[in-house]
């Protein structure tokens, strides 16, 4: 996996000093910009493959050739740091939904959902490891997590009010409750995942991809 640092991600505090200051031809902030990638692919490897309970800091940090002093001038511990992982991973699907939207502007909203519905999912689900991560492990693991997932669940409810009421104004559709049909459509997405990556013998993902797609056309144009 490719992790991409999206600029609307916030950088994790600096806990220490020294800014501005030059190592090696670098500043002490891309430094850390570095530091801080190494560590949340370290993350992405070892929470995607063992879980959250194999994460550990002293394995983290060796994983991805970070000092634990260095870790800890970016990240109050190991919780706070699979939060950043976590919210890169949010932010970058995100980014890959409004994308797919205005790709499809003007399209039959019939269209336009499974392909911003695709855009969010796929890379996740073709890849174990980013669908382990956040359709499972983060289930239940804390309050921070959950206040990622929940921030990130209403950028989401607006997207698809926002794409509805367009097609209510174009008469594609009728008007109704959009957001209780988000909120389903989201929460049947994050339940039907968790139980698919709990099989033994899982399908293709590209058979619960079609699935949802079918579920999410119903629930905001029947």
């Amino acid at each position: 996996m490719t992790i991409h640092l999206d600029p609307s991600v916030a950088t994790p505090p600096h806990r220490g000093g020294g800014r501005g200051r030059f190592y090696a031809g670098q500043t002490s902030e891309e430094r850390d910009a570095a530091r801080r990638e190494r560590l949340l692919r370290a993350i992405h490897e070892i929470v995607g493959t063992r879980g959250y309970a194999g994460l550990t800091v002293e394995r983290l940090c060796s994983a991805a050739n970070v000092s634990t002093r260095n870790f800890y001038e970016l990240y109050a511990g190991k919780e706070e740091a699979f939060a950043d992982l976590y919210d890169v991973l949010l932010n970058q699907a995100g980014f890959r939904v409004v994308t797919a939207l205005e790709g499809s502007r003007g399209l039959p909203i019939k269209d336009r959902i499974p392909a911003a519905l695709l855009a969010f999912l796929s890379p996740m689900l073709a890849d174990p490891r980013t669908a382990r991560i956040a359709f499972v492990e983060v289930v239940g693991l804390s309050s921070k997590i959950e206040e990622t997932r929940l921030a990130n669940r209403e950028k989401l409810i607006e997207l698809i009010e926002a794409s509805a009421s367009t097609a209510v104004n174009t008469g594609e559709i009728s008007t109704r409750d959009f957001r209780f049909a988000s909120i389903a459509l989201i929460s049947a997405t994050t339940a039907l995942v968790f139980d698919w990556m709990q099989r033994e013998q899982r399908p293709p993902h590209e058979w619960l991809e079609l699935k949802l797609t079918q579920l999410a056309v119903h629930l905001l144009t029947s």
